[in-house]
């Protein structure tokens, strides 16, 4: 099973017994939670999504510096949604996104994304396969060149 999928499976048919704890799970997850509509649903107190449920939940995620993902909530209860603390790094770069926003905190918040650990560590890999291959093409001409030594050398004899 992957991390994703582990992941997924630790939250499917996550019941939250209150909106704080909602946002005590999302704290707990590093400021970023996928959940299904259900369960935001479920902490409304409704038995459906319908527009004015969906303006509540909002409003209620609005309240405790939520954000979510998509900008707008979908009205299907079997539907995941994305939240996100708004004053976190991840809400400055979604912020940034969405309103083509210039300010400091959205510059800080994509440096740290472009400089995080995994992502050096990616190009780090990336330039090591590259380096690889380079030295790869370089042997590979060399067997070339040492098989046609071999060749003529076979054929003087």
């Amino acid at each position: 099973m992957s991390d994703e999928e582990e992941f997924e499976a630790e939250f499917e048919g996550e019941a939250f017994n209150s909106w704080a704890d909602l946002d005590q799970t999302v704290r707990d997850r590093g400021g970023v939670l996928r959940v299904s509509m259900r369960d935001l649903r479920y902490l409304s107190g409704y038995e459906r999504l319908k527009v004015r449920v969906l303006e509540q939940i909002k409003s209620q995620l609005t309240d405790l510096g939520i954000g979510f993902l998509p900008e707008d909530l979908p009205g299907d209860q079997n539907a995941y949604v994305v939240l996100y603390k708004t004053g976190s790094e991840a809400g400055a770069v979604i912020d940034a996104v969405r309103n083509g926003s210039s300010s400091h905190r959205a510059e800080a918040a994509l440096r740290e994304l472009n400089t995080a650990k995994s992502t050096q560590a990616k190009r780090e890999f990336e330039l090591k396969t590259k380096e690889l291959h380079e030295h790869l093409a370089e042997i590979e001409e060399a067997v070339v060149g040492m098989r046609e030594t071999i060749t003529r050398e076979g054929d003087v004899l």
